[in-house]
């Protein structure tokens, strides 16, 4: 079997980089994908919780309606607290996929 010359070794050791880095990038694929479903569920569960404070802000709201604004002024405080909070919440949420 002939030897091999400068020129061919070359090629094979840049042949078998390429097929490690071939092999690295298929596995940081993968990878990607698995770090975009993670993200993609936790986005979703805070989704889920933000949505849960909406929905308690406006039982809020409606309490506060029929108890009368004068005598629920702590719950009006609260009331505004909560949206205050919940509004920085979803711009942070938007801020976080954009």
């Amino acid at each position: 079997m002939a030897s091999m010359t400068k020129i061919e070794k070359f090629q094979a050791k840049i042949d078998i980089e390429m097929d490690h880095v071939k092999a690295s990038l298929i596995e940081l694929r993968a990878k990607a994908k698995q770090a975009e479903l993670d993200i993609k569920t936790e986005f979703e569960k805070g989704l889920d919780t933000l949505e849960k404070s909406q929905g308690e802000i406006k039982s809020k709201l409606n309490e506060w309606v029929k108890s009368g604004k004068g005598a629920a002024g702590d719950l009006k405080k609260t009331i505004k607290r909560s949206t205050k909070d919940l509004r920085k919440s979803v711009k942070k949420a938007y801020k976080s996929l954009t």
